[in-house]
């Protein structure tokens, strides 16, 4: 029974990021990132190296449709009066793959809920001690995952950022130019400030769960 309570400290913190890895792909995010970045200025250029202008809200708002599945269109313009595709063939598959990325991270996410509860049912009827133990000191697992991703991003985050892509990719397509429209629109340090997000509201989620536990699911120790 003991092993399920370390299953379950691997699993909890893939809830959590799954979820707010989810928060990345909303508009409501997408329209408060906008103008952070110098690249949000609306310009760029082309393969022939001519410059164009995109439109910000409408470009990212179908980017996240896209990976939202509300559709599968990738060749829209840089404005709703554009039909010439914004983004080169590199990028269009790119985004094909982010998508099915995106969604092995809803999938395990899910599983890894699922598995969560499931256990913590077992516990509450075998063990309500070890209930409480394992969500007591769950927070073991994501502290060293925190603190050694935290600390990567803050020391060379290139690094991080280039070997995220080197295992979640089987392709060199994420290798872009400065000037493609993702990378203006998603521009290294979106990613940054995005990835601390991520681990800021997990540690927040996770102390939560500790403090929870520790208030309503205490029992006298044996």
């Amino acid at each position: 029974m003991k092993a399920l309570k370390y299953l379950v400290w691997l699993m909890y913190p893939i809830i959590f990021i799954a979820l707010f890895s989810s928060l990345l792909t909303t508009k409501t995010y997408m329209n408060i990132s906008e103008g952070l970045y110098e690249s949000h200025d609306g310009t760029g250029w082309r393969i022939d190296g001519t410059t164009y202008t995109y439109d910000y809200g409408y470009v990212s708002g179908q980017l996240i449709d896209y990976l939202n599945y509300r559709h599968d269109d990738l060749t829209f313009g840089a404005t709703p009066d554009d039909d010439a595709p914004v983004m080169r063939d590199i990028e269009i598959r790119h985004m094909v793959d982010v998508r099915d990325v995106y969604t092995n991270v809803r999938i395990a996410g899910v599983i890894a809920l699922l598995g969560v509860v499931g256990i913590s049912t077992l516990f509450y009827f075998k063990s309500k001690q070890l209930l409480y133990e394992t969500f007591r000191d769950i927070y073991i697992v994501p502290l060293f995952f925190v603190m050694f991703v935290g600390g990567w991003f803050m020391i060379n985050f290139n690094a991080a950022f280039t070997i995220f892509h080197e295992i979640f990719f089987d392709n060199d397509d994420w290798l872009l130019r400065s000037g493609d429209v993702l990378i203006r629109i998603l521009p290294q340090n979106f990613w940054l400030v995005s990835g601390m997000i991520i681990l800021f509201l997990l540690t927040l989620s996770i102390a939560v769960t500790v403090w929870v536990s520790r208030k309503w699911l205490r029992v006298e120790e044996q």
